[in-house]
């Protein structure tokens, strides 16, 4: 129970009151009596106020988040009571992990009437959370007091990758508005094996595509017209180890990575092919292999949910060998990693052939932006001069690492944080239209 500012003003009130008694000699006399009758109203305005019996509450919406959004936790309360009541409603919610913008939603509610009150709260790391019990205050039918209670209502949220982002790349995807940044827009006709249509020769067709049977019985030039194959299976592999752990610009390397595999798997499947995914570090966490559709789908949200990086440098020969048993048909091969040191690109280096004999690899970076930083700042001093000296070299020696993967035949791009996904799926879809799976 909480005092209201009605009743600390009839206080202030009853001292102007008794002060001006004092002087005529009856103060004592109209102190007792006006704290008495204060009391009687404020006990009186307790019993005929609503009780907790007359509130309903509960949580609604759905129980899924996406990860580094704004999300709105929505709670319903229902007034059984006939009088329009104010309450203030507190949620307890692991702070821990979870950065909420309003502490408490406020309002009134009409008698024998549901009123919806929401709040914002933005998820800093992924997995399964509980909400505890809900504190109600509310004001008595005099409003000299706030009563409360609280009611136990434990209530589980899973924290997703980014679903709004996978909504907002759909979407864009499907408006063919995807590649509005400076990247040229791959044409699906034209490029891949399988015969779509015939149509008449255009300055700039390959001689190999004319259709010799068409030509004679037209009496003009008609070449063969291709589009990708459907269902080839492309796999996604997430490295959890170590360099995955690190935070750029607030973001995790392994979350960005996580949302983007989610965001390429759902162009893959809008491209009529098929996506798995491997989750590995010291051995393989989960194999999931390709499919398509809604279940398959929920399946690869259910996998990455609640995968945690660790401090392990993982073991790229034990995943690749496993991949390699487990699908023997030619794939694209999606890797996101990263490494420290020249010493593990080069051991990453040593054991791609597992994969890259047959498949076709990409292995994705994420740009170091503390390593850019150093590089473009102007030392004021030696221990400036000597980082910025580091970090061009380590920047010099990670340009090396992707140009030899490259030379190798294995695409390696590295991208800042905030392209990541438009490079990823730009890259996916030149393989798709370019080359044969």
């Amino acid at each position: 129970m909480a005092l209201t500012k009605s009743f600390l003003l009839i206080l202030g009130i009853g001292v102007l009151v008794i002060g001006a008694s004092y002087f005529i000699g009856i103060h004592l006399i109209v102190f007792i009596l006006y704290n008495l009758a204060a009391l009687i109203f404020l006990i009186l305005d307790y019993f005929i106020s609503p009780t907790s019996e007359e509130f309903e509450i509960d949580r609604i919406g759905e129980n899924k988040l996406s990860i580094y959004a704004v999300e709105k936790i929505k709670l319903r309360v229902y007034n059984r009571s006939k009088r329009k009541i104010y309450v203030e409603i507190k949620d307890e919610i692991p702070s821990l992990y979870f950065k909420c913008h309003e502490g408490i939603v406020k309002g009134y509610i009409m008698p024998y009437s549901k009123r919806d009150f929401e709040y914002e709260v933005i998820p800093q790391k992924r997995g399964a959370f509980k909400f505890g019990d809900i504190h109600i205050r509310y004001e008595s039918n005099l409003r000299l007091l706030m009563k409360e209670f609280k009611v136990s209502m434990e209530r589980e949220y899973k924290v997703y990758p980014n679903l709004q982002e996978l909504k907002k790349y759909r979407l864009s995807a499907y408006k063919s508005k995807l590649y509005q940044t400076g990247e040229k827009r791959f044409k699906s006709l034209g490029h891949g094996t399988q015969f779509e249509s015939l149509r008449e020769y255009v300055l700039g067709d390959e001689y190999r595509k004319i259709n010799w049977k068409a030509t004679a019985r037209e009496n003009r030039p008609i070449v063969n017209q291709y589009e990708p194959e459907k269902n080839q299976h492309v796999y996604i592999l997430i490295d959890t180890g170590r360099p995955m752990s690190y935070s750029v610009r607030g973001y995790k390397k392994l979350d960005l990575a996580i949302n983007t595999g989610l965001l390429l798997s759902d162009i893959v499947n809008q491209n009529g092919d098929m996506s798995g995914l491997m989750v590995f570090n010291i051995e393989v966490n989960n194999l999931i292999m390709p499919g398509k559709g809604n279940n398959h789908r929920n399946r690869l949200m259910e996998a990455l949910y609640h995968i945690e990086d660790t401090n392990n440098t993982s073991n790229y020969e034990e995943a690749f060998y496993y991949l390699r048993r487990k699908e023997k048909r030619r794939s694209l091969i999606v890797l996101f990693t990263d490494f420290d040191t020249i010493e593990e690109a080069e051991d990453i280096m040593g054991v791609l052939e597992v994969i890259s004999k047959n498949n076709i690899v990409m292995v994705i970076l994420i740009e170091d932006e503390n390593l850019k930083k150093m590089v473009s700042i102007s030392p004021a001093g030696e221990e400036e001069v000597f980082n910025k000296g580091v970090a061009l070299e380590m920047v010099e020696e990670r340009k090396k690492i992707i140009h030899k993967l490259n030379a190798k035949g294995i695409m390696c791009i590295e991208c800042p944080p905030e392209k990541l996904a438009m490079g990823t799926i730009n890259r996916y879809l030149y393989i798709k239209n370019r080359m044969v799976l």
